[in-house]
């Protein structure tokens, strides 16, 4: 399914975590802290696993506290959500990464909203399986991206890649543009921008990654053109 026909809105999970973290503030405290420094700016269909990832965005003093104090990754189990359709309480997987709803675990995630009441969540007995900061798309990036200097590949934004399908097609998303928007890369090194606002929602912009930064110098200002072309 396209990527940009979402059913399940932004609101929808800003809310759910909002009230995840309000329901876990005895636990971990943290998570409400986290919330309060960022702000989600775009939410992602993926499906390996099917779920929802969601995409934030800091301002430079809020994501220096995050890199500091918020360093943990990791998969929370406990919570379950009112099932409309089958009328019952189901547990859902959650990942969070630096202290911050990431990734919510759900078959159908486009009608999340609709098929869980999303006011009526409940806490078990909460788990938390820590992971190691690793990103597995991450390493697919890199190797796609291996011509590039390391001065070029420290102005993207790897630690957060994830893949996108799209029209059969897999992308790997290299800078966030924190409207729901990303700049990406496929297999074959070709650079794309995803933009989910405009009618042509992905246009190649670059042969090869050393092309596109004959554009892009390391700051994001510099290819608003291109997202809006």
């Amino acid at each position: 399914m396209n990527i940009f026909n979402r059913k399940t809105k932004q609101k929808h999970i800003e809310q759910f975590g909002q009230k995840i973290a309000e329901l876990l503030e005895s636990e971990l405290p943290q998570l409400k802290k986290a919330i309060s420094l960022s702000k989600v700016y775009g939410i992602n269909f993926v499906y390996n696993p099917k779920g929802i990832y969601v995409s934030r965005g800091y301002t430079p003093k809020n994501f220096e506290i995050i890199n500091r104090n918020h360093k943990t990754s990791f998969n929370l189990t406990g919570i379950s959500v009112f099932n409309k359709k089958e009328n019952i309480y189901k547990p859902i997987k959650l990942y969070y990464q630096s202290d911050e709803l990431t990734q919510i675990e759900i078959e159908n995630p486009e009608y999340f909203h609709r098929t869980f009441d999303l006011n009526q969540i409940k806490k078990w007995e909460i788990k938390l399986e820590h992971l190691k900061m690793e990103n597995p798309d991450k390493k697919i990036a890199e190797k796609i991206l291996k011509n590039l200097t390391a001065e070029q590949i420290k102005s993207l934004e790897l630690n957060y890649t994830f893949e996108i399908e799209l029209n059969e097609k897999l992308f790997y998303t290299i800078l966030d543009m924190e409207d729901g928007n990303y700049i990406a890369v496929d297999k074959k090194g070709k650079i794309y921008r995803l933009n989910h606002d405009h009618e042509e929602r992905v246009k190649l912009i670059a042969n090869e990654p050393t092309e596109f930064f004959e554009t892009y110098k390391g700051k994001k200002s510099e290819l608003e053109n291109i997202m809006n072309e």
